[in-house]
């Protein structure tokens, strides 16, 4: 009997200690770098020929796959793209896409020669959606910034793309998808372009009378 009130003591002290709520509270230097890493990242357009190593890729997308998303479903599919001839032929299928067409910011260039609908950079980076959820757009931009976030912190830059998608979710261009083991009930939501920054954009303006506080 007494080696059965005795367990019974050890069951409550352990689903005591599982009900414990356990907070992290950042201060000093580490509150600093969290914060200062969210203002102080821009997008990059402008990257050197530095290759990102699968080590890097590893850390990035360890923190990547820790975003929030509805119910937990984790409704995306992440490709990491390097490899060069498939990033030609998506830049290639982009530029016949855009004949004629007119764009707005650095996509306005596609027609001077060189022209690269990721800047050059050496690392692409895949979102696709589950088109089957209908939060799941939502949850990727989450993982989108989860992304961009933990990138900074490392040292490379990032910049989102999103005027390739469309391009990417034509039926003509599903291959592209397939040769990236992309499942068909699921489209590319955004892209990312990743390596090492070659510029320092200065921060532009912010509209801090969107923000109201209703009390």
């Amino acid at each position: 009997m007494r080696h059965l009130f005795s367990l019974i003591i050890l069951l409550i002290t352990l689903q005591s200690c599982q009900d414990e709520v356990v907070t992290k509270t950042y201060t000093g230097d580490s509150q600093k770098a969290i914060l200062d890493n969210m203002i102080t990242r821009r997008a990059i357009r402008k990257f050197t020929p530095q290759n990102v190593s699968n080590a890097q890729i590893d850390t990035i997308m360890k923190y990547a796959i820790y975003a929030p998303s509805s119910l937990n479903k984790q409704p995306w599919q992440i490709r990491v793209v390097k490899n060069e001839q498939w990033l030609t032929e998506l830049n290639n299928r982009f530029l016949k896409y855009a004949e004629g067409k007119t764009f707005q910011g650095s996509a306005a260039n596609y027609k001077e020669p060189g022209f690269s609908i990721f800047h050059h950079a050496p690392v692409f980076i895949v979102i696709a959606r589950d088109k089957n959820n209908p939060v799941s757009s939502l949850d990727c931009g989450i993982i989108l910034q989860n992304i961009l976030l933990a990138a900074h912190a490392t040292g490379l830059g990032t910049c989102p793309l999103g005027t390739v998608v469309p391009v990417m979710n034509r039926e003509e261009n599903k291959d592209l998808l397939a040769a990236l083991n992309i499942p068909e009930d699921y489209e590319v939501a955004i892209n990312i372009a990743l390596g090492y920054p070659a510029e320092n954009p200065p921060v532009k303006e912010r509209y801090t009378d969107k923000i109201k506080i209703i009390e």
